[in-house]
């Protein structure tokens, strides 16, 4: 085989796992949200619902392709699957957070702790926060709501904090999967 066809065939693996990442990510989401029903209750519960176990398989599924282009496939096909389920506030952000986490891995790398805290951190805050306030405009929600500093800076701090976590954690367990053998 020459190179290029191999490179085809890495990008087609790359396609696969970014599909099964984005699909396992999007059905925990969706079986989250729709098992505790917390949107109807409060705008800003959904997205930090969000950014737990569903942020988890994303940030792995980033380190387990380990490539460039990765993140773009992830946001991309979850972007596509928010879209098709009339969610347009989710699936806008990820397709702008698909290109800066893409431009973060380029320059610190897919598998460093630092690497993963930092894009995890970025890609779970500005997922949370750029969803929140599209849905809060598709919603028309009343103008004090909206305004209230205070509420919005202790979601984005919680937000950040929590994505922050959950990139430890996605760190760790893809750590574990490569030391067992499981990931190369």
């Amino acid at each position: 085989m020459n190179d290029k066809s191999s490179d085809q065939i890495s990008v087609k693996k790359a396609l696969v796992y970014a599909a099964v990442f984005s699909v396992a990510s999007y059905a925990v989401a969706a079986g989250l949200a729709l098992s505790t029903s917390l949107f109807a209750v409060n705008i800003f519960a959904d997205p930090i619902l969000n950014l737990t176990v569903p942020l988890i398989l994303l940030s792995i599924g980033i380190q387990v392709i380990n490539r460039k282009l990765g993140p773009i496939f992830i946001g991309l096909i979850s972007a596509g699957l928010y879209a098709i389920s009339f969610l347009p506030f989710i699936a806008i952000p990820l397709i702008i957070i698909a290109l800066i986490v893409e431009g973060i891995t380029r320059v610190m790398g897919y598998r460093s702790l630092k690497a993963v805290i930092t894009y995890t951190t970025i890609a779970g805050g500005l997922e949370g926060i750029l969803s929140t306030l599209l849905a809060l405009y598709m919603v028309k929600v009343p103008a004090p709501i909206i305004t209230s500093l205070y509420i919005w800076t202790g979601v984005s701090v919680g937000m950040f904090a929590e994505s922050a976590l959950m990139g430890l954690i996605s760190f760790y367990i893809v750590s574990y999967l490569t030391k067992a053998g499981v990931i190369k």
